[in-house]
């Protein structure tokens, strides 16, 4: 099984929509519309919940976050839509 390393960037559009690309090699961007949709794409993307709840916690006061080191399999990416 092939795996990427990089790094999840997400960006709040609006009070309630996040944009998530994975970096660097990331071909999608995916659309989010809620805050506990995100919470779950995350826990799909298998980020350990430490990490999401931090994400979620910048992101209510901040535009952008980014969980870095993370390693993706192909198909992981490709499910999710990254």
């Amino acid at each position: 099984m092939n795996h990427r390393q990089g790094r999840l960037w997400i960006r709040r559009s609006d009070s309630a929509t996040y944009d998530v690309m994975f970096r660097p090699s990331g071909n999608g961007e995916y659309r989010i519309t809620t805050e506990e949709s995100l919470r779950m794409f995350l826990w799909d993307a298998a980020i350990p919940l430490a990490r999401i709840d931090e994400a979620i916690a910048a992101l209510r006061t901040h535009a952008e976050h980014e969980i870095l080191n993370l390693r993706l399999s192909v198909d992981r990416m490709r499910a999710l839509g990254l």
